[in-house]
């Protein structure tokens, strides 16, 4: 994707701080859930395909394969995504975007989902947090680059020390992804759906990754550290 379409891109669809009818600014609420997690999104502009969500689990932890190095796809869309930051910054949308050490992507962790293997991968930022990028293995790179979404992490962390996310991306419009990080210590997390059933996910790097079927709808998150002890929690309006 040529510097000109970015922009173009950027011109349409990132303006965080002002108002939209348009049905963007509820896709990025979901992507973001914190003004402080702010979400610069991956090659082939994933966010572009994100639809709002609308009731049964679906996929359940198979592998943790921490420290595993990110393939050159996923080290292409961390660039595309410090090269948005630059295109972002430049257009004023915010003092200044951060940037992944994209020598250091790494793999935190993997779910099993009806469409395949989910994988989240993350770098260390220039500015002391974390960026972090989510996609599905199958899906075939384009221009090298591999499809999915992604962002970084702006310090000081949210009050409730959790940011997440859940999203349903367009090639896989069975699933909902929800994703987030514990800015506390913590083993796991439990997520609380509507229809009071909940999952519990490991809590790796800080970061965690789960998938449910497209109409679930999340309405807490609990963090717990490694005695079991609640140490932080959070929900949708929070």
């Amino acid at each position: 994707m040529s510097e000109a379409a970015i922009d173009d891109l950027l011109e349409q669809h990132v303006a965080p701080f002002e108002p939209r009818t348009d049905g963007w600014d509820d896709v990025l609420a979901r992507a973001r859930r914190t003004r402080r997690h702010y979400a610069v999104f991956g090659v082939a502009l994933a966010a572009l395909l994100l639809v709002p969500t609308a009731v049964a689990l679906r996929g359940q932890i198979v592998d943790l394969f921490q420290e595993t190095p990110a393939p050159p796809g996923v080290s292409k869309s961390f660039e595309g995504q410090n090269t948005m930051a630059d295109l972002s910054t430049q257009k004023g949308f915010a003092g200044r975007f951060p940037h992944a050490d994209v020598s250091k992507a790494h793999g935190v962790l993997e779910v099993q989902t009806g469409d395949g293997p989910e994988d989240l991968w993350v770098a260390p930022s220039d500015e002391g947090g974390q960026c972090w990028f989510i996609d599905f293995a199958g899906d075939t790179p384009a221009s090298g680059e591999q499809y999915g979404f992604g962002g970084c992490d702006r310090l000081p962390p949210p009050t409730s020390n959790i940011s997440w996310g859940d999203v349903r991306l367009a090639p896989h419009p069975a699933l909902l992804t929800v994703w987030g990080h514990v800015y506390v210590p913590a083993d796991k997390v439990e997520v609380e759906l509507a229809d009071g059933s909940q999952i519990t996910l490991p809590v790796v790097e800080g970061f965690f990754l789960g998938s449910l079927d497209k109409g679930a709808k999340v309405e807490r998150i609990n963090a717990f550290d490694a005695s079991g002890k609640s140490v932080a929690s959070v929900s949708p309006s929070s």
